[in-house]
């Protein structure tokens, strides 16, 4: 991680209600996650062309947007499912910045679930990070993961209505499904997204817009809340 990104990426981690106490701990595990990625990724093509960039600012402060979006998650035990996580992003970010966080990464190419699995453990995060090689859609008529999780995530994995679809079922009474876009992704997404919302009972909101550090661009999240 370069001096001035990691600098942003500090001041964003303090701005996210983060210990900055926590702070070198947590940079280092960035910095040996990042390298364990860059070692398996031509491999396991575990991030596509031309998304690796400044690892710092466009994959750990965009993870760690949620926390803005939604604070409560610093609070207490979190129970997360991380839908589609692919290299483990945000899944294996928000791990690390929160050690109450209990992980379930799930993922259906099993080279990158195997690298998930890997990551946890050479991070140390082992004991809180189960890695499910298994399509979302299938889970929710499992009894081991039917409306399970309080916080669902989503990164890069679908359009709204299709996450909405395959993951409603894991959203636990009262919980929420967090799904990572863009503004201009949330506008164009939004008819489709609050049509297959209404036909299951859930309802759906925004965040505000969120601008990661150092012009890294623009996050907003799409919140599916179950009754």
């Amino acid at each position: 991680m370069c001096g001035s990104s990691e600098k942003a990426l500090e001041a964003f981690w303090v701005s996210c209600g983060l210990s900055s106490a926590a702070w070198p701990a947590a940079s280092d595990a960035f910095d040996r996650y990042e390298r364990l990625i860059g070692s398996r990724n031509a491999a396991a093509r575990l991030m596509g062309p031309g998304t690796e960039g400044d690892f710092s600012l466009k994959h750990v402060a965009d993870s760690l947007a949620i926390l803005l979006a939604w604070p409560d998650l610093l609070a207490g035990d979190v129970d997360l499912a991380d839908v589609g996580c692919g290299a483990g992003l945000p899944g294996i970010v928000l791990a690390i910045a929160l050690p109450d966080l209990r992980l379930t990464a799930i993922e259906s190419n099993r080279r990158k679930a195997a690298f998930v699995r890997d990551a946890a453990d050479a991070l140390g995060l082992a004991d809180r990070v189960q890695v499910v090689a298994r399509r979302s859609r299938e889970l929710g008529y499992q009894d081991a993961y039917r409306r399970r999780f309080p916080v669902t995530t989503a990164r890069a994995v679908a359009p709204g209505e299709k996450v909405i679809r395959d993951t409603r079922l894991l959203i636990a009474p009262g919980g929420s499904a967090f799904l990572y876009k863009t503004p201009d992704a949330v506008a164009d997404e939004w008819p489709l997204a609050t049509r297959e919302a209404g036909k299951h009972g859930l309802a759906l909101d925004t965040s505000e817009v969120i601008a990661l550090p150092a012009g890294a661009g623009t996050r907003q999240f799409l919140r599916v809340r179950a009754p």
